[in-house]
């Protein structure tokens, strides 16, 4: 009775475990994919900062010869630039809590990894001390 008792704890256990390490994985894939989309998002505002930064330096020279009329234009690009590299400075902040809770994750992981280890070390455990009670 005892042994049918720990092992249906061994099982429940196992199978919250098992639940757990699910789970985990669920989160891992839908922060990799938040991840990719960051990422992708992050290339897009490089390149746009690269593209408006481009239009800064026309802008530039040709605001020599317009005048007050690209004054105003340059000004634009300008905010723009500064509201783009703002977003891109939060997207590698959001970048990296990304990174650390993926870290943390793969950190749970491995303690739960670690626990169903030591869970099956029990069970060896167990059997030897059962055996040696036999002989």
């Amino acid at each position: 009775m005892l042994r049918s008792l720990v092992g249906s704890e061994m099982c429940i256990r196992d199978r919250m475990l098992t639940k757990e390490v699910d789970a985990l994985q669920s989160k891992q894939k839908s922060f990799d994919k938040e991840t990719q989309q960051k990422d992708l998002r992050l290339n897009r505002a490089l390149e746009e900062v690269e593209r408006l930064k481009a239009q800064l330096k026309d802008a530039k020279s040709s605001a020599r010869n317009s005048g007050d009329s690209m004054r105003k234009g340059h000004d634009q690009l300008v905010s723009e630039n500064k509201k783009l590299e703002k977003q891109k400075v939060e997207l590698i902040v959001a970048f990296k809590k990304q990174l650390k809770l993926i870290d943390v994750l793969r950190r749970q992981k491995m303690h739960v990894e670690a626990a169903r280890l030591l869970s099956f070390t029990e069970e060896e455990f167990t059997k030897t001390l059962e055996m040696g009670e036999r002989v």
